[in-house]
């Protein structure tokens, strides 16, 4: 359980060994390049693998495509590869009787993450060979050094000891095999690792992956302050372990640190023996409180790009927790490397690929991080001119971005997944989520929305827009029954649905928030262009070969897309979707294995069902206010009123399992204008995703990035209702009763602006601005805003 503490900490005061694995995934530490799984060293040290420790470090986008045979078929797939395991450390009183967590007597344990310095801290009593022992452990991943990782144990040793024997681990035998249902397409991904050491405790590890110019070296040195070590190095199977005796010369605290530098690819020569000699040359030198304040400092400068207070201390400890994991995936280290948004982080869940959920981010990351949005959408970019070769090899135009991505670029969802309940492979038809195309429009504009940048539209977003919006033209197919463009063969948000139950095909038709996000990018593709300058137009045109024609074609088809709407106004998540069976009750609300593997194993599917895994409809309720859906709606021609989205929300609630994280998220924003009530039940959820899980729940694969993410966004959009939009800063706040007082800031358009929600009344203040005043769009009219002006908005909590 996780103790009570203050709104920057998490705290577990107990160890519980079943526990472990989760806590390491939630507990992790990172700096945008590395990520370190909070890992006992000790049980490294003792053990090449234990089943409930998992010692995981990984590098941002450092991806295998070792080829696998998997179900007779071979795949390549990117995972992120499992780095060597360079913390291993342990203590003995003769070099027999190790310290290891599961081999002593704990009198007391405490386990620490302090959020506001980026660090982890363990305090614990033992006894070991009859004596008490007392270790203080302190580990950061530096935000000022993006290769560098640290370990600091402090021993208080027990009276009359007369050496110590100390053990440390590099090891390099490590494979990726956190998750069983993945392990066939895991395994050992490192190749011809070489390790050397010295006698003075460094050592180093080379090693590459199978795919080209992925290399790795490793530098570790492991020190104890104040004296002259010699260590003693054993090397078996690509596992190095040194040992050592200290004598204590009477005194009663023993330091022992690890230091760790990682370099990949380009960053180190070609040739092994120069690697070497360069990553041992990237140790530092500094005294660990110098090492230690420059990480402190990095992490002080980034939480001041977005102050958080709130009078409920437990959910501002929730949320702060969700705002630490978004930067250590995402950090400004990540500006110079090409990677993407993991939905697990940067851990071994989903391989480490990236997916569609940087739309739950990106609202959160421009209003206080845009250049962090823009490097994420700048990964995007990279990889259009793949997109738009995937879409020449699918008979279509524009970019056909792939559900799954990894280096680069290429549909990286696997084949078969295994169902663990049953043992058999079942396929996997995802990569016919091509509404992902629309979720990334739907990033590059928000980017635009909050920092009005010309040259962006002009540039990277423009582009990635246009070519979105050239796809979906190319994918409709014009119905001569209804009159109107259709799309078929396409899979949603919910992954439930994958095929009709009397087809062997896989896709469904007219899929409602694949066609209306279509429809959204298809106006929004004419809307860019319009934004432009004369000559910023005509170069962007020019650049991607736009025919005069286009535009007005995406508008025709935009205002006659075809939407699945049932006669009682509800929007239908897809044609056919009313007229599969209705699930049993229980299947919605008892505890149960994870429906699509409990009905493969019983020979039955999903398929059949008016069942949903995670909102589908509902997540443009998320994405946009209920007014710009109505709008959306209406301009093709159907009617569509409030009334009808009330209905069309109950409808929905009434099929979802919520199994997934980013369930909760979306609920929590659909419904902040129809059921606050609900919509605060659903936040709460989603505060505690990770945090509260289950010891064997999915977190252990790493945390849900996705969710966590978008609980901020919740709460600065559809909470304090702030909106950026292409008219100026909309401010619609919407909050819960229970949701107490927030103060925060975000930035618009070079503007810093603090907002306070106080009772029923919340204040807006423009702090400073270098673009002159802010129109501001509230419920009862609009206000330009210079530096040092206040606006107070009255609102109605529910």
């Amino acid at each position: 359980m996780v103790s009570e503490a203050t709104s920057w900490q998490v705290v577990f005061d107990q160890f519980e060994p079943i526990d472990e694995r989760r806590r390491e995934a939630l507990l992790a530490l990172g700096n945008g390049v590395l990520s370190w799984r909070a890992s006992a060293p000790e049980t490294s040290a003792c053990h090449a693998g234990h089943p409930s420790h998992y010692a995981g470090l990984y590098c941002a986008g450092w991806y295998d495509k070792a080829p696998r045979d998997v179900n007779g078929t071979t795949s390549e797939l990117a995972a992120l590869a499992r780095l060597p395991d360079p913390f291993g450390l342990s203590v003995s009183p003769d070099g027999q009787q190790w310290f290891d967590l599961h081999a002593v007597e704990l009198q007391r344990y405490q386990q620490s993450l302090h959020m506001d310095a980026g660090q982890l801290r363990r305090r614990i009593c033992f006894v070991l060979a009859g004596r008490t022992w007392e270790l203080e452990e302190v580990r950061f991943v530096s935000m000022a050094d993006p290769h560098l990782a640290v370990l600091r144990w402090e021993l208080d040793l027990p009276a009359g000891l007369e050496h110590v024997h100390l053990r440390t681990v590099l090891d390099g035998s490590v494979d990726n095999s956190l998750i069983n249902k993945n392990l066939a397409y895991e395994g050992r991904r490192l190749k011809d690792v070489h390790i050397e050491n010295s006698r003075d405790g460094h050592a180093t590890l080379n090693a590459h992956l199978t795919s080209p110019g992925r290399r790795l070296a490793m530098a570790v040195h492991t020190i104890v302050p104040g004296k002259a070590v010699d260590w003693d190095g054993v090397l078996c199977r690509d596992r190095l372990c040194q040992e050592t005796i200290v004598r204590p010369a009477g005194e009663q605290r023993l330091v022992i640190e690890k230091r760790v530098v990682v370099l990949t690819d380009d960053q180190i020569p070609a040739d092994a023996r120069r690697a070497h000699d360069q990553v041992l040359t990237s140790l530092p030198h500094q005294p660990f409180e110098a090492l230690r304040t420059e990480h402190e400092l990095k992490w002080s400068e980034l939480w001041a790009q977005m102050p958080m207070r709130l009078s409920d201390d437990k959910l501002e400890r929730a949320l702060r927790l969700h705002a630490f994991h978004l930067l250590q995936a995402v950090s400004p280290h990540s500006l110079e490397r090409d990677q993407g948004f993991p939905p697990r982080g940067w851990h071994e869940g989903y391989y480490g690929q990236v997916f569609w959920d940087e739309i739950f981010a990106f609202p959160f990351l421009v209003s206080h991080f845009p250049e962090l949005a823009r490097g994420l959408l700048s990964y995007r970019h990279r990889r259009l001119d793949t997109a738009r070769e995937r879409a020449r090899r699918a008979g279509l135009s524009g970019a056909m971005f792939p559900w799954r991505s990894g280096s680069d670029g290429e549909e990286e969802t696997p084949p078969f997944q295994q169902n663990p309940l049953s043992g058999r492979w079942m396929p996997d038809y995802t990569h016919l989520q091509w509404h992902i195309g629309s979720a990334i429009a739907y990033d590059a504009w928000q980017l635009f929305l909050a920092t009005g940048d010309q040259a962006l539209l002009a540039n990277e977003a423009g582009e990635l827009i246009l070519e979105v919006a050239r796809f979906w033209a190319s994918a409709v197919e014009f119905d001569e029954a209804s009159e109107r463009y259709v799309i078929r063969g396409v899979i949603g948000p919910d992954e439930y649905h994958n095929l009709y139950p009397d087809r062997d095909r896989p896709g469904l038709d007219n899929n409602a928030y694949t066609n209306l996000m279509a429809c959204w990018t298809l106006r929004l593709g004419k809307q860019v262009i319009a934004n432009l300058r004369d000559y910023q137009a005509i170069e962007l045109r020019e650049r991607i070969g736009l025919q005069p024609d286009e535009p007005k074609l995406w508008c025709d088809i935009a205002d006659r897309m075809y939407l699945p709407l049932l006669e009682n106004g509800v929007l239908s998540q897809f044609d056919g979707f009313k007229d599969l069976l209705p699930p049993p009750d229980a299947w919605l609300h008892d505890d149960r294995p994870r429906l699509d593997w409990m009905l493969e194993a019983k020979g039955d599917r999903c398929d059949r069902y008016q069942l949903s895994k995670q909102p589908d409809v509902l997540m443009l309720l998320h994405l946009f206010p209920p007014r710009v859906l109505l709008e959306l709606v209406n301009r093709l021609g159907y009617r569509f009123d409030e009334a009808d989205i009330r209905r069309t929300a109950e409808y929905h609630l009434g099929h979802i399992t919520h199994e997934s994280s980013l369930s909760t998220v979306v609920c929590a924003g659909a419904l902040t204008h129809l059921d606050a009530g609900a919509s605060w039940r659903y936040f709460l959820d989603t505060a505690a995703v990770d945090l509260a899980a289950p010891s064997q729940s999915g977190t252990l694969e790493g945390i849900h990035l996705g969710a966590m993410s978008g609980s901020l966004d919740v709460l600065q959009r559809h909470y304090l209702g702030i909106w950026p939009e292409q008219d100026g800063l909309h401010v619609l706040p919407a909050p819960p009763h229970s949701l107490g007082d927030v103060e925060q800031k975000v930035w618009f358009r070079g503007a810093e602006l603090s907002i306070a929600l106080s009772g029923d009344v919340l204040r807006l203040v423009v702090e400073k601005t270098d673009r002159g005043p802010v129109l501001v769009h509230h419920p009862t009219g609009q206000a330009w805003l210079d530096q040092g002006n206040a606006l107070a908005i009255h609102t109605q909590r529910k």
